[in-house]
């Protein structure tokens, strides 16, 4: 056997093993029982530009939580549009004065205001200054023990600050992921699981994958990549011990990054978890020129953090997170674009051994499953199907494995081009129609 060859098979292997640990770690994890602790002060944080479309979706979603200790911070980060002046419509506001207890430069708001119909709601009105600089201008107001970052379009279940709430009774959670579910086609009834449009049903098996198999396996072995900032989590104590966020290209992952450092420095057992009992739903990109922009954004993110932390992989990084990161964002993903590059040569010269043939069926079958596994894990968690969906869904999993899943090589290839060769910081807001409806997706309890 060649040395390329024992290469290959060896990553294959070490592919394989990942996958079935996946696999495995994820059908252990059971739902979590409803657990009646004291509720501690949850701030949430919604960054704003130009979300005029979708606040009273957002509002309405609030409405509903079934929690009493919280406040919301707008940030309207400069918009364009009528986002401020559908604020001032929808909550009636009267500027106020709050003490910042963040030292952070990129704080620069010019006003504050508070809600007359909803005395737990502040409004910040800023110059644009980026998501972080946002985000970071509601830490420095936040009194919440709990702060979560949510986007403008995230509409909340009713029950999803209480899970938050019970996640952080244990003293070592420092920071927690929750569960964002593709808007646009699925609830807890299921009977919209899936819609029609090709490229939100590619999105949603990605999500439901990354989510219920890939995060909650990540967190099982303090290996999470990213805090999603469409939903995530944190102690305010330690967002202020740490400085806020960064004005990155990815500012979750950056946060989750230093966060891991953070933790490794420390070595006193705290972690970050997994929460798929919190959920939220997100209106995802319904073309694929948004879906492109999106993924490109995160692709130069993910670089740009890479980019960031490569000298402390190993090192103020855990040898366990730097391994498995590294291994499965770069290593597999270059691999990925090698085989799409090769096997149509291969194929067309007619030498592809038994061997190649074989290995590749099995990562084909092992990513299926994983699929199929993520779909019954969201079934573990509340929402049902019924036998003419899981047929559906059987079929598109085979269709999509050979068709759409390709775009993941496809946008780390293009991201990763324009990320060194051309514009890092070229953002392309994703344009929100307002498609998610809060009354479509409330819980069945």
């Amino acid at each position: 056997m060649s040395y390329w060859s024992f290469l290959f098979t060896a990553i294959f292997v070490l592919y394989l093993l990942l996958q079935l640990k996946y696999i495995y770690r994820s059908l252990k994890v059971k739902k979590a029982p409803y657990i009646s602790n004291k509720e501690k002060k949850i701030t949430v944080l919604i960054p704003a530009f130009n979300e005029g479309l979708v606040l009273l979706q957002c509002l309405e979603s609030w409405k509903r939580l079934n929690y009493d200790n919280k406040e919301a911070i707008f940030i309207n980060d400069g918009s364009t549009d009528n986002t401020m002046n559908v604020l001032h419509e929808l909550l009636d506001l009267l500027i106020v004065e709050k003490e910042i207890t963040l030292d952070n430069s990129s704080i620069n708001f010019s006003r504050l205001f508070q809600s007359k119909n909803f005395p737990q709601i502040y409004v910040i009105d800023q110059l644009n200054g980026g998501k972080s600089a946002a985000l970071n201008a509601g830490i420095s107001i936040a009194t919440g023990e709990i702060v979560i970052t949510l986007d403008a379009d995230s509409i909340l279940e009713s029950d999803s600050l209480t899970r938050i709430n019970e996640s952080f009774s244990d003293p070592k959670v420092i920071a927690a992921g929750g569960m964002v579910q593709v808007g646009q086609v699925i609830n807890r009834r299921g009977n919209n699981f899936y819609g029609k449009n090709w490229i939100i049903k590619y999105q949603l098996s990605g999500y439901l994958s990354s989510f219920y198999v890939r995060k909650v396996t990540q967190a099982k072995l303090n290996v999470l990549g990213v805090v999603s900032g469409a939903f995530g989590a944190f102690r305010l104590s330690i967002l202020q011990q740490i400085g806020g966020f960064k004005d990155t290209l990815g500012e979750d992952m950056e946060i989750t990054f230093r966060l891991h450092k953070f933790i490794h420095e420390r070595k006193l057992g705290e972690k970050m978890i997994f929460v798929p009992e919190a959920v939220c739903y997100t209106e995802v990109p319904e073309d694929f020129k948004s879906l492109l922009h999106q993924r490109v954004r995160w692709q130069k993110g993910f670089l740009d953090c890479i980019n960031l932390y490569k000298k402390d992989f190993f090192t103020k990084l855990s040898k366990r997170f730097s391994f498995f990161l590294l291994f499965e964002s770069i290593v597999l993903s270059i691999l990925g674009i090698i085989t799409i590059f090769i096997l149509p040569i291969t194929l067309y010269l007619g030498n592809i051994s038994p061997f190649t043939i074989v290995l590749l069926i099995t990562a084909w079958s092992s990513e299926f499953i994983l699929r199929l596994v993520a779909v019954q894990r969201a079934g573990h968690f509340g929402y049902t199907f019924s036998s003419k969906q899981w047929l559906k869904i059987i079929l598109f999993t085979i269709w999509e494995s050979v068709t759409y899943r390709l775009l993941d090589t496809f946008f780390f290839f293009y991201g990763s081009i324009l990320y060194i060769f051309g514009n890092r910081h070229n953002w392309h807001k994703l344009q929100r129609n307002g498609s998610v409806i809060y009354s479509e997706l409330e819980a069945v309890r």
